[in-house]
């Protein structure tokens, strides 16, 4: 075999190891990471980020670290316990979420017409008031005052509301 030929066939070799690591790597996270992943998606498709602020940043600052730990090729009980605790966090989003939607449903609609009205991009002052108060009402409510984070939600769907009208108008005038 020529110089050329036992090259070309190292290198060959080599990748296919290599591409073989990396499918046996990408087996072991979703082994690991699979239930937690599915747990995360739905968190994230119910806006759990913003509806569920503490325990979703909680599980989201686990999911992280075991997957940077999982990457260095360190500890799997680690990987495992924090990828756990994760998936936790992310269940109590999802039911902090859940009744979330419950509590700001004014709130929320409100906010999908001041989205819909392009508010964060025409009345980005508002939109950004509006936004941080409904986190603050969410806080309020995963801290377990109900009556309060519902005394909140009429504030918040105000705040969304003059955000809608302030970026129709905006839009308005932009038009002319």
């Amino acid at each position: 075999m020529s110089m050329a030929k036992r090259r070309s066939f190292l290198i060959a070799s080599l990748l296919v190891s290599g591409m073989a690591l990396a499918q046996s790597q990408q087996a072991i996270r979703d082994q690991i990471f699979g239930e937690t992943d599915v747990v995360k998606k739905h968190a994230d498709t119910l806006n759990a980020k913003m509806l569920a602020p503490g325990v979703y940043a909680e599980g989201l600052e686990l999911y992280v670290s075991a997957g940077e730990t999982l990457e260095k090729g360190k500890d799997l009980d680690r990987v495992r316990e924090e990828v756990g605790e994760a998936k936790g966090h992310f269940q109590h989003s999802v039911e902090a979420a859940e009744l979330a939607q419950v509590t700001f449903a004014n709130a929320l609609a409100a906010r999908k017409a001041a989205e819909t009205a392009e508010s964060a991009k025409y009345a980005e002052r508002e939109w950004g008031k509006a936004e941080e108060s409904l986190v603050s009402a969410a806080e309020t409510l995963e801290g377990g005052n109900l009556k309060k984070a519902g005394n909140s939600a009429v504030d918040v769907e105000k705040l969304y509301r003059e955000a809608e009208a302030k970026s129709v108008n905006s839009k308005a005038k932009a038009t002319k």
